[in-house]
């Protein structure tokens, strides 16, 4: 492992401690892999075996995801470089530069998403907590959400002028709570509600019952 440490000693603490004096970091600052436990020799001289650590420096949860992104586009072949675009808690977001930006997002950002999801999965269960992954290729999610608020603000207005609800293009997930937000917060007299299934699945917008 990159920046990993193997040390031997007579006990397992003593390879421990040996290898912090290598490494330069104190025992809360690194995670510990026993290689090996010590076992006595034959009439406890002859033969016997040194216990065996790596010692490696903790990383960020955020660090810790965009190893992950890296690695799994890495082995679709896409070149890219993913960096650490902002971390609060356990909510993480990465950027994605380089070539393929278009297949990488996907229809609709379809593979963004999954790879997103992917990723929030994995970190999930090994931290056994909810961890939050979100990923960005070159600006795509802020280009989508102008693109997604504009289309709403015209269809919020055109209902509230006729008083008859119309149905918006299907979207993902993210995007219907992003209408859902945008239109309870700008629009007062209007009310959304999702309907149909999997890919169909559309964001309603209706004046509100008097």
């Amino acid at each position: 492992m990159a920046g990993s440490v193997r040390m031997k000693g007579k006990t397992v603490e003593e390879a421990i401690d040996l290898a912090l004096q290598v490494i330069g970091k104190k025992r809360e600052e690194v995670e510990v892999k026993v290689l090996s436990e010590p076992e006595a020799g034959v009439l406890g001289v002859f033969g016997g075996k040194e216990a065996e650590v790596e010692v490696f420096p903790k990383i960020s949860l955020g660090e810790e995801a965009r190893g992950l992104m890296q690695e799994i586009l890495d082995k679709m072949r896409f070149m890219t470089l993913v960096s650490i675009k902002g971390e609060e808690g356990d909510n993480i977001s990465l950027e994605i530069k380089g070539e393929d930006i278009g297949r990488i997002i996907g229809r609709g950002g379809a593979t963004i998403d999954s790879l997103q999801h992917i990723a929030s999965i994995i970190l999930s269960k090994k931290h056994g907590k909810r961890v939050r992954v979100l990923v960005d290729a070159e600006g795509y999610r802020e280009r989508r959400k102008k693109i997604v608020t504009e289309d709403a603000e015209k269809i919020a207005k055109e209902v509230e002028k006729s008083g008859k609800e119309i149905a918006m293009q299907p979207m993902s997930a993210a995007e219907r709570r992003l209408i859902h937000i945008y239109i309870q917060e700008t629009f007062p007299k209007l009310i959304t509600y999702s309907r149909g299934e999997g890919e169909n699945r559309q964001v309603v917008i209706a004046p509100k019952k008097e």
